[in-house]
């Protein structure tokens, strides 16, 4: 069987930022709760792995925002997984007005983890059974290496932070949401009240966990556009490269 989930949101406070938008950690949280609930159809919940002693991660994620929705307003979180391969499972996502316009669309890469090893293996059989719906159009998958990683530019630490309690979710390690409150915060004062992300494209390069320090750094690659990094203070490997575009 297939399955598409959608679900109905009404934007609340605690979901806008201060000029009354969605907050982009917002959608995101709904989206990941929409594919919770899509996963959870498929027998492929955060439970279900747990029982076979895995995890999901998240790899790769590009959001696309054409409208933000404001205070009040409802919206649909619709999402699917698009193809199965023997390491990756794509997933998509849209977000509704209730008029039916497109608001924001995002494409994600996911992998599974061995919980004692920490480290990436093979799609189990149970989950690369799974049969996508056929139904809707993919969005084209993500490069596993997009063309900002090449880009040799200088960048300025923004910040660092000690990951805490409430920025872990239930693999033990910290929820990929945390991270880009975190690389958004750190985008500058002026950036955050005049301007609004166009587009947000991810890489996740490593966990980290409770109490790990870890620093953000970015680069401007454009006037638009900048280049983020999260490294883990100690040891200085890159946990997240991310480039965000503005508008």
């Amino acid at each position: 069987m297939t399955f598409i989930q959608t679900d109905t949101y009404v934007l609340r406070g605690y979901d806008c930022d201060a000029n009354g938008r969605l907050s982009i950690p917002a959608l995101m949280n709904m989206m990941q709760e929409s594919a919770n609930r899509n996963a959870l159809d498929y027998g492929i919940g955060i439970a279900d792995l747990a029982t076979h002693g895995v995890g999901w991660m998240l790899m790769r994620f590009r959001l696309r925002m054409h409208h933000y929705p404001t205070y009040g307003q409802e919206i649909r979180v619709v999402t699917y997984p698009t193809s199965v391969e023997k390491y990756f499972i794509y997933r998509d996502f849209q977000v509704l007005a209730d008029d039916g316009t497109l608001l924001a669309d995002a494409s994600s890469t996911w992998l599974v983890f061995s919980k004692e090893a920490r480290t990436m293996i093979p799609l189990p059989p149970f989950i690369r059974q799974l049969t996508p719906p056929t139904t809707v159009e993919p969005l084209p998958k993500l490069a596993t290496k997009p063309d900002f990683l090449a880009h040799a530019l200088p960048y300025t630490l923004t910040g660092e932070v000690e990951v805490g309690w409430f920025s872990i979710d239930q693999n033990q390690h910290v929820n990929n949401v945390a991270y880009v409150q975190w690389l958004l915060e750190n985008a500058g004062d002026d950036r955050l009240q005049t301007r609004e992300i166009a587009e947000l494209d991810l890489v996740f390069r490593t966990e980290s966990h409770w109490h790990d320090r870890l620093r953000m750094s970015q680069a401007i690659e454009a006037p638009d556009a900048l280049l983020h990094r999260i490294e883990q203070a100690e040891s200085g490997k890159d946990v997240l490269l991310a480039r965000s575009t503005w508008r």
